[in-house]
């Protein structure tokens, strides 16, 4: 009987702790999408100069408060620069990644849904004619790319320009989130596939000749290789490149930076020239690093434009045995 009462009450304490937490739980994510709802619909109805000015400052007042991200952020800068910059320009730039993270929060709602006019006014780009004519191969590109600037907008700027474009993503933590984040990558001519779904998809988007938009300047756990990133060895994603050597599908690299004037560039490189020695394994590392370094050149030149608050350098590459 004393057995069965413990039982009883071990399992009737369990569930309440359960119950507290999953509540505690739900009540956070219902606070972060009104908070998000709010953002989106602000940035749909703001006239975008005070949309800007209201992100840009909510941005900086964000920086202000104490948090495990502003302190990534200072730590990053201070390990790529630590060595060229002050203090005082490390603290300024950071507060600016902050501040660009907020503007691009509300470009990305706002520009997405612009007039074609509008939108072709906002976003410039370099020539298009190297990229279409690998498009028209009919092969599908893949469209490597990163968290630098209005990144949001790139699978908008292709499709605007008439390039049936895809990309991928992880499924959010409420399901209130996910549809606004499905939302905002959502548009004509633009499909959005969660990454738990089949890769099978993804290759016949491709064989249906669309651009794929992959991010890969994060340190996540998909297949990948270590490789330098703004100097620093960084665990890479390796699936893109890997697919477009196996493949022979044409790739390039995206990336967008926001201007002096709040118009935004998207820089495109040539298609890449993959090594092809007959080492496969060898072959992708050297070609992932070509795609990392063109994307460091961006965030180089824009560097309080990129997500430092990234834990981009967390899984350390393996110790080297030395043999006798």
């Amino acid at each position: 009987m004393v057995c069965g009462t413990t039982n009883y009450f071990a399992a009737a304490l369990s569930f309440i702790f359960t119950s507290t937490v999953v509540t505690a739980k739900f009540i956070k994510n219902s606070i972060l999408y009104l908070f998000a709802k709010t953002a989106f619909l602000f940035a749909l109805l703001l006239p975008r100069a005070a949309g800007l000015r209201l992100f840009g400052a909510a941005g900086r007042l964000a920086f202000l408060f104490p948090n495990r991200e502003k302190r990534r952020t200072l730590e990053h800068l201070r390990c790529i620069f630590g060595a060229t910059w002050t203090e005082d320009k490390i603290s300024v730039t950071a507060r600016s990644v902050y501040e660009s993270l907020g503007r691009n929060l509300f470009d990305a709602v706002k520009i997405s849904r612009a007039p074609e006019k509008t939108f072709h006014a906002i976003v410039k780009h370099d020539d298009l004619a190297e990229f279409k004519s690998a498009f028209d191969r009919g092969k599908g590109v893949i469209v490597i790319t990163a968290h630098v600037g209005c990144f949001e907008l790139l699978l908008h700027f292709f499709a605007r320009h008439g390039f049936k474009s895809f990309a991928i993503g992880q499924r959010s933590f409420d399901q209130r989130l996910d549809s606004l984040i499905r939302a905002i990558r959502s548009g004509e001519d633009i499909d959005y596939m969660d990454r738990t779904e089949s890769p099978r998809k993804i290759i016949r988007w491709l064989q249906e000749g669309r651009a794929f938009g992959v991010l890969i300047d994060q340190d996540t756990r998909v297949e990948g290789v270590f490789a330098r990133f703004l100097g620093k060895i960084a665990y890479t994603p390796s699936g893109p490149v890997r697919m477009a050597m196996r493949f022979k599908i044409p790739a390039i690299v995206a990336t967008t930076a926001r201007q002096p004037d709040n118009t935004h560039y998207v820089y495109l490189s040539r298609i890449l020239e993959f090594a092809d020695t007959g080492d496969f394994e060898k072959d992708l590392a050297a070609n992932v690093q070509m795609a990392n370094d063109l994307i460091c050149e961006t965030i180089m030149r824009f560097p309080e434009q990129w997500v430092w608050m990234h834990r981009r350098w967390k899984t350390r590459p393996p110790p080297i045995s030395l043999k006798a």
